[in-house]
């Protein structure tokens, strides 16, 4: 056997699970009612599927990262409770082949759901409105799938370090939870704790861009502000408005509502770094733990 051996004969394996068959039926299903929905006051076809596409990664931003966490996070873990893991190597597989070879069937996986919820958001566009926004649907659709591809290498590298499905869905909850339910549902704002310590704590002068800059730490935000990068000046999405140099030139020009001015730390093409951050990092995280396990 080999890494591409493993890859397949996990992803004929994971095919034939009805929880991902349903995600993938309820992501068509969501990207159909966009589409039939979608409409705008005063906009022109085009607008309209470009608006619509926007508020499909806002939903895909909350979505998307349970879906690949859950098609996921037992890929090694199943394999070790259930002693399989001793069967594949007994072939000649190293430890690196099993888990090369997992983390390429997920990611097939979850690119597979994407690509169909867009054939359906894409056929359901071309039907109503008859225009296909390429960069917007195009730049969308691989900066979504990079984003899935994220929480697919974070999930993998739970699954990798944990020995039973217990833990690793313990830890996929906790990772769901603190890297996008604390941004959806700001139950604890992340950069108000952090000024609390920087401010009140540490007695520092107070700092918007540092907080912010912590807060942007997480692929949620990223994945948000990547699209900005694909989608027209009228459609992006400001989220560090309260930064320092937004504030203190929002006095002087009315620009500042933008993100013209924030620093390059905080700009939509800092995104890319903070998404490849997160899907390289925890490979090398969850590779190290793998290969150090007692598999016995």
């Amino acid at each position: 056997m080999s890494v591409l051996t493993v890859a397949k004969k996990d992803f004929k394996g994971a095919r034939r699970s009805r929880t991902l068959w349903v995600a993938a039926v309820l992501l068509g299903q969501i990207a159909v009612l966009l589409g039939f929905t979608a409409r705008g006051y005063r906009l022109t076809g085009i607008e309209t599927v470009q608006s619509s596409f926007r508020m499909l990664t806002q939903l895909l931003a909350v979505l998307l990262p349970i879906i690949a966490l859950a098609a996921t996070y037992m890929a090694i873990a199943g394999e070790r409770e259930g002693g399989g893991i001793k069967f594949l190597l007994s072939f000649p597989n190293t430890r690196r082949d099993v888990f090369v070879g997992k983390l390429l069937s997920r990611l097939g996986i979850v690119a597979s759901g994407v690509v169909f919820m867009y054939i359906a958001a894409i056929s359901i566009s071309l039907a109503k409105f008859g225009v296909f926004p390429a960069g917007v649907i195009l730049g969308t659709l691989l900066l979504t799938i990079i984003y899935g591809s994220v929480f697919v290498s974070i999930a993998i590298a739970v699954s990798a370090a944990a020995a039973t499905r217990s833990r690793a869905i313990a830890s996929s909850l906790t990772s769901y939870f603190v890297l996008v339910i604390l941004y959806v549902f700001p139950l604890i704002q992340i950069k108000n704790l952090v000024r609390g310590i920087h401010t009140s704590i540490l007695g520092m002068k107070s700092n918007p861009d540092l907080y912010n800059a912590v807060q942007y730490t997480s692929p949620f935000l990223a994945y948000r502000k990547s699209i900005n990068l694909v989608l027209p000046d009228r459609l992006q999405q400001q989220l560090f408005r309260d930064s320092a140099t937004n504030a203190a030139a929002s006095t002087r020009t009315q620009a500042a509502t933008t993100d013209l001015n924030l620093p390059v730390y905080l700009t939509d093409e800092f995104s890319l770094v903070i998404l490849a951050f997160w899907l390289v990092i925890p490979l090398f995280a969850g590779y190290w733990a793998f290969n150090r396990a007692d598999l016995e």
